[in-house]
């Protein structure tokens, strides 16, 4: 063996010696080292380049073999290290830019809606109510009542007013009160568990009604009609007459009610109206109250205005059918009168919440924002001619699968409605819940079924669907379901206030006695044999 080999192999020897204790720090230690990896990575590469040593030895053939097997894993692990380095940056990068974005988003809120006040911003009224901690008197409720709503400061941009145009600055505050065993004060006890010495006991629940009482007189109504009615026209006219010149109230209509009146009239021109989806989306910070001229219909369609809070709804009976319209037309001075005065009982009416899941986006939300429905969604077959095959989870539990003509997934307000005709409970409308109810089902044993209004539904189409199915929303805006697709529906955080007649119980009664003559037959006479 000449001199230069015995070089070449002493060198050898020393690389193997370095990686043996590399090799040996990562059996007692669990995890090699950084530094020992750098020394065996450039001991393997300064090995590599030069020319296989051509020995008897046959182990030194092997660890030569081994050394390059171990650079390339190596190589390999430090591009991979920097592929993830690199997308992990990416990732954050564009976390950062999302984050700034809703932060600039939440500034501008912040700043439009700064009239609201920060106590506003943090709490919102419609959980004040509900809550069992002890609230602040002086912050949001006051010394009696729920909560008070805080006057509004309309600052949203919009279109030049004409100079004779009333300016509409500000929303009547009112506040929210519990009605006591039928005594109208503010007084009330809320409901709660208690727990002392170990025994679990529920307090007693008097809070039958809620109250609403103007701490100012109201400012401005809208008034929303049933179409393509002379009768409805020619009264709404009349009614905005005498709220004109007895209240000097502001009046606010729809582009097709507008038009009809000065169609009529010139003396109209003082009626304003939404004439874009901009104005359309802050109305409910102008208007204090809502009338509607006709039956559910208009009410639904009033509800389907507002994306968000709704004012309160005072709803006359013009309509074939109504649950929701317990004041009637012909008394509409007297009842205007007491509810622009007084205080009155409202039924606050849950709405669902749905959005639409394409299997194809990859679980992205197909609508921006929610759509919101005040009786029910109803899932269909629509043409086809097969059952409609649903998977249905609640909270992420699976529930059942539906085959059959469809599903309803129902407010207790739509209790009366379609859901009645599939089958469904009538549930009173403040009862919290979620009605479940198919549409003729393939199955002797699927029964309806009543959830807490706190669960989120979650109906989908499976891949193994054999057709599609139609989704709708209080009987309008249908939309196709594939395979993949799902539905998504939850209570909605903003009800629809509506003004009652009497009281809550009282006008549902009513509704279900004249409107479906519940329980009604023939009386059975006495005039039998006495025992």
């Amino acid at each position: 063996m000449s001199a230069n080999e015995l070089t070449a192999a002493d060198e050898v020897s020393d690389e193997r010696i370095n990686f043996n204790v590399a090799t040996s720090n990562q059996a007692e230690n669990g995890d090699i080292t950084t530094v020992s990896l750098l020394e065996s990575e450039r001991a393997a590469y300064a090995f590599i380049p030069q020319t296989p040593i051509r020995l008897t030895d046959a182990h030194l053939e092997e660890f030569s073999e081994a050394l390059r097997t171990v650079a390339k894993t190596l190589r390999r692990v430090a591009e991979g290290k920097a592929a993830a380095q690199a997308e992990a940056a990416e990732w954050k990068h564009k976390y950062e830019l999302e984050m700034a974005s809703k932060e600039h988003k939440r500034h501008n809120v912040i700043k439009g809606c700064s009239n609201f006040g920060k106590d506003k911003l943090e709490q919102p009224t419609s959980q004040l109510a509900l809550e069992t901690a002890p609230i602040d008197q002086t912050s949001c409720c006051g010394n009696h009542g729920i909560c008070s709503h805080q006057i509004l400061q309309d600052e949203c941009p919009g279109p030049k007013r004409k100079p004779d145009e009333k300016i509409i600055g500000r929303k009547a505050p009112f506040r929210l009160l519990w009605g006591c065993d039928g005594d109208k004060n503010g007084q009330h006890k809320r409901d709660f568990v208690s727990f002392e010495k170990g025994d679990i006991k529920t307090a007693e629940r008097s809070n039958k009604q809620i109250l609403l009482k103007w701490e100012s007189p109201p400012q401005t109504v809208l008034f929303v009609t049933k179409p393509n009615s002379n009768s409805v026209l020619t009264l709404c006219a009349e009614m905005v007459r005498w709220l004109k010149e007895h209240n000097n109230m502001n009046v606010f209509v729809e582009p097709r009610v507008r038009k009809e009146l000065l169609a009529e009239d010139s003396y109209f021109s003082f009626i304003q109206t939404c004439n874009n989806d901009q104005e359309a989306k802050t109305l409910h910070t102008k208007i204090d109250l809502i009338v509607t001229l006709g039956g559910d219909g208009t009410v639904l369609w009033a509800a389907s205005l507002f994306k968000g809070p709704v004012p309160p709804v005072v709803a006359f009976s013009l309509g074939s059918l109504g649950f929701m319209t317990p004041f009637p037309s012909e008394q509409y001075r007297e009842c205007l009168g007491n509810v622009l005065k007084q205080s009155f009982s409202i039924t606050l009416r849950s709405r669902l919440q749905c959005h639409v899941i394409r299997d194809a986006a990859k679980e992205q939300v197909e609508t921006e924002e929610p759509i919101l429905v005040l009786n029910e969604v109803t899932i269909d077959r629509g043409m086809s001619s097969y059952l409609t095959y649903l998977e249905c989870y609640c909270d992420s539990s699976y529930v059942t699968r539906v085959q059959g003509d469809g599903l309803i997934i129902s407010t207790t307000s739509g209790s009366t409605a379609y859901s009645l005709a599939a089958g469904g409970s009538m549930v009173h409308p403040q009862v919290p819940g979620i009605l479940f109810t198919p549409i003729c089902p393939h199955s002797l044993s699927f029964r309806p079924l009543i959830l807490p209004e706190y669960v989120t539904l979650r109906v989908q189409v499976p891949f193994n669907s054999r057709g599609q199915a139609w989704a709708s929303f209080d009987g309008k805006g249908r939309i196709q379901l594939g395979p993949g697709d799902a539905l998504i529906c939850s209570i909605s955080p903003w009800p629809v206030p509506t003004a009652c007649l009497a009281d809550s119980t009282t006008d549902f009664l009513r509704s279900i006695h004249e409107g479906l003559h519940w329980n009604l037959r023939k009386s059975q006479s006495f005039d039998g044999p006495s025992a």
